[in-house]
Parts: C-alpha cells; structure tokens; sequence
C-alpha cells in the first residue's frame, strides 16, 4: 500500500523525491545483501553482524525514509560512513570501500531533498564534505606510514570481486545524484518560469505573458496576411460580489472563472489574465472569426449555467460581457486589445452578457 501510494504520486514533484528516497533506501539494502553474501563466504563474523545491523537499519527505514527524509538521509550518512571505516579496517585499501566516500559528498551536495535551502545547510554540507575528505587522506597516510594487517586472507578473485563492487557503488551514486540535480535545477527554473508568465491567483497566463505570445502571433499574422483575432472579456457587476461576499469569495469567483477558460484553452486559443476581472482571449491565425466568435458565445454561456460555489458555500451565478475583434493593421497587442476593448464597451452598456465583435 505504501509503495502503491509512492509510485501513484512519482509525477509530481514531491513525489518524484519521495520515490527517489525510497528506492535510494531499497538500493542501500541490496549493496548490504551482496556484501553479506560476501562476508559469509568469507566467513567474517564480526562483519556479518555489522552487515545484519545495516540491513535492519534500512528495513525499519521503509516509511521512515520518506515521512522524515532529511533525518533519514543523515543516519544513512552515518551508517555508510561506519560500515565503510570498518570494511577498511577489515579488509584493507584495496578492497576500495573508501571510494563510498565520493558518493557520500555527491549526496551531501544534493539540494534536490531540500526544496528550502538555507546558508546553515550548506555549512553542515562543507563541514560533512570536510570531514569525508579528512577521512579519506587520513587513511590514505595511515595505509602507507603503518604497518596495516588485514583481519583475514581474501581471496584475489573475492577481492578483485569487492573492489569492483564498491566502484560500481560509488559511480552509480554519484550519477544517481548528478541526474536528480540536474532535475531539481530545470525545476527550479520551470518555477520561475512559470511565476514570470503565469498569474498567481488564477493559475493561467499573466498580461506579461500574453503580450508576448501575442508579439509572436501576430508577428505570424502579418508574415501570412492572415487577421488577428482578440477577444476581451469582462465578469458583470463584479464589483457586487465582492461587495456582498468578501474580497476572498471574489478571488473563487476569479479561480472558478479561469478554470472554465483553461477547458477552451488548446493550440489555437490562448487565454490569460489580462488584469482585475478582465480576461483576453487570443485565437491564432489557424482559426477563423466565425469560429472564433462561436466560441466565445458558448463560453458566455457556459458562464451562464455555471454555479460558482463561494467560501460560504452559497452558490451564485454570474455573467461575462465579451468584446471581440478581428484586425489586420496594428503593431502591439495592447493595440489590438483596445479595439476588442471598444466592443466590450458596448456590450456592457447595451444590457451586458452579450459578446460583440
């Protein structure tokens, strides 16, 4: 069930970290499974039991591991960083357990678990990278300066065998963790990306972002001497709601309305906030204004029957007034919205919930 539920939400973001935990935590305990093998077969008792302890370990971890990732992923730290020191002790350099220590300071770096980075993060990340890097050359010194004996004889092939495993441990760490940042950054810019050109409350294209898309599509228009068609439309007596439900029922009535837009939105049609209770439709060079404007009517319609449900769970109708236009000679969109703008004038005072183009 629990796995079930992870795999169920491994498309969102979040969801994409928990999942990566989880299956870094599944990982961690086949590596434990093949060394154990290998203990046994070398018949290692003190080792085995370690090995048994980290297995347990990440067992429990098994909701643990998502429910608090950061503690989580502290204790692995941990419990990677002693197994290593004692397989060094154990069986020696060569049997290359310290190159873990490569995979441990990729995952130290790794802000993708951390969607709220702070500066005293990235100074217990220096601090853990220190450490990691004192230990290796540590080590490294001790290898060569004192007489090291091996607790037991290993085998060359078992040796060979363990030391190419432990490579293949490291390097698939830190390509496990190089991907996930490489994620976490597109994310990260998809966000800015999105705040830059979607409007926050109503979750569709902002003004800034509709000028733009606009700029193209007419620049398009005019290459095909083709029209550009623009609509703008506007919710009647808004003002009304917002005086006799609140300010927050008025945000609803907003989200409520954009959603409805969002449902016309597809290649063809673009839709965004252009401003208060004020919305702008652009139709591309591909649709024809009769067509255009026929759907502009079913959405006033479909505006119409809708029953927008606001924070008091009342339930009201509201009505759009919509002004459309098809032009040929502008340069701006603000330019072709003004004439749209002109028609929605006049559809707000000859009775409103009409749409005139």
């Amino acid at each position: 069930m629990f796995v079930r539920e992870i795999l169920k939400n491994k498309d969102t973001y979040n969801g994409k970290i928990e999942a990566t935990v989880f299956f870094v935590n599944l990982f961690l305990i086949m590596v434990h499974i093949v060394l154990m093998v290998c203990y046994v077969l070398l018949k290692h008792e003190f080792m085995i039991y370690v090995n048994i302890l980290s297995i347990l370990f990440y067992l429990s971890c098994y909701k643990f591991c998502v429910l608090h990732k950061n503690t989580y992923i502290s204790f692995a730290f941990i419990e990677i960083w002693i197994h290593m020191l004692l397989a060094m002790c154990a069986f020696g350099w060569h049997a290359s357990f310290q190159n873990w220590i490569f995979g441990l300071v990729a995952a130290a770096f790794l802000p993708a678990f951390n969607t709220d980075t702070q500066k005293n993060n990235y100074k217990k990340t220096f601090i853990f990278t220190g450490l990691m890097i004192f230990t290796y050359f540590l080590f490294a010194v001790l290898i060569c300066t004192i007489p090291f004996k091996i607790s037991i004889e290993v085998p060359d092939i078992m040796l060979r065998f363990i030391f190419t495993f432990n490579n293949m441990v490291a390097f698939f760490t830190i390509i496990m963790f190089a991907i996930t940042y490489t994620y976490n950054k597109e994310r990260k810019e998809l966000e800015l990306t999105r705040k830059a050109d979607f409007d926050e409350l109503t979750k569709i294209y902002n003004r800034h972002a509709l000028e733009e898309i606009g700029s193209n599509i007419i620049n398009k228009c005019k290459e095909l001497n083709k029209p550009f068609n623009v609509a703008i439309l506007d919710i009647d007596f808004f003002k009304k709601v917002n005086d006799t439900y609140g300010h927050a029922s008025g945000d609803i009535v907003l989200q409520d309305l954009a959603a409805i837009l969002r449902t016309y939105s597809n290649n063809n049609i673009i839709v965004g906030r252009w401003g208060g209770e004020e919305f702008v439709i652009i139709g591309s060079y591909d649709i024809r204004y009769n067509d255009f404007v026929d759907l502009l009517k079913r959405l006033k319609t479909k505006v119409g029957k809708n029953k927008f449900v606001l924070e008091n769970k009342k339930k009201i109708n509201i009505t759009i007034s919509i002004g459309s236009a098809q032009i040929f000679d502008f340069k701006t969109l603000q330019e072709a919205v003004s004439i749209a703008d002109n028609n929605l004038y006049k559809a707000k005072h000859s009775g409103r919930n009409k749409v005139i183009g």
